[in-house]
């Protein structure tokens, strides 16, 4: 009989039950794993949406993937996206408390925790996209500060020496950051270069540091590196990440706690 830990595992060893004999049939997999034939039928929808298998005829059946496929996730159109982002915004608000200076990165879902914030009383938030400007002067009442630095043609974003060393002038309590990419040692990447190193420096000065993120792009290393998982707080993201990203958190010392909506939230375990 194989392990039956939880479901993640479980899944898990489906996955590569049918990777390695092509195709299982659903009474097989119930008994190799001593659950009902519908816990396991659950176990095939939720994996066939996250395209490893193909179910058919009361068999799973491994499904190859391409080359340079790493999410493995299904397919969302815009407003689901920015559903989820909205969602992922609300709960990274949540970390946030009264009388507390905030460091807000660049990103669709860092725009979007700002009016959750709007509650709060005697915040002191610093932003280096100016793209941020407006919404925050229209739901925060509050100190607002920004880096300062250079703005190149088309970017929203400050960067550069003076961005960068004004993030590290302050005491930030909080910051919040956007992942673009995630790669296999728990790295989390920003594409562009310039934004990386403001960020970096931002979760260098922070006390605590959140990062939020909607399916990053999993591989090597396409981008630069604003932090690993392990020396984060939490990580907020939307539950299509494939399984050996999952296992990957608790062994870099974030634990997951599920969230409504298909939101999975990795927090740093209690010391």
């Amino acid at each position: 009989m194989l392990a039956n830990k939880s479901s993640l595992k479980r899944r898990l060893q489906i996955v590569e039950l049918v990777r390695k004999r092509g195709e299982v049939s659903v009474d097989e997999l119930s008994q190799a794993f001593d659950v009902s034939s519908v816990t396991i039928r659950t176990d095939l929808t939720y994996l066939e949406q996250q395209r490893y298998l193909i179910r058919s005829f009361g068999k799973a059946r491994y499904l190859a993937q391409k080359p340079g496929d790493h999410v493995l996730t299904p397919m969302a159109d815009g407003a689901t996206r920015k559903a989820t982002e909205t969602t992922i915004a609300r709960f990274a608000a949540e970390a946030v408390d009264d009388h507390e200076s905030l460091m807000l990165g660049t990103g669709e879902i860092v725009h979007k925790i700002v009016p959750f914030l709007s509650d709060r009383s005697n915040l002191a938030v610093l932003m280096h996209d100016i793209g941020m400007i407006q919404t925050a002067q229209r739901f925060l009442h509050c100190e607002l500060l920004l880096t300062g630095g250079q703005l190149e043609q088309g970017a929203s974003a400050m960067t550069g020496p003076d961005a960068e060393a004004s993030v590290t002038r302050r005491t930030v309590d909080l910051c919040f950051l956007e992942a673009s990419g995630l790669d296999r040692d728990g790295n989390l990447l920003c594409a562009d270069p310039a934004v990386a190193r403001v960020l970096d420096a931002a979760r260098r000065a922070s006390t605590r540091t959140i990062v939020v993120a909607y399916q990053p792009q999993l591989n090597e290393r396409d981008g630069e590196v604003i932090a690993n998982v392990s020396e984060i707080d939490a990580l907020l993201i939307d539950d299509g990440i494939d399984p050996p990203t999952m296992e990957l958190m608790p062994r870099k010392g974030l634990q997951l706690h599920r969230k409504e909506s298909g939101i999975l939230e990795f927090r740093k375990s209690a010391s």
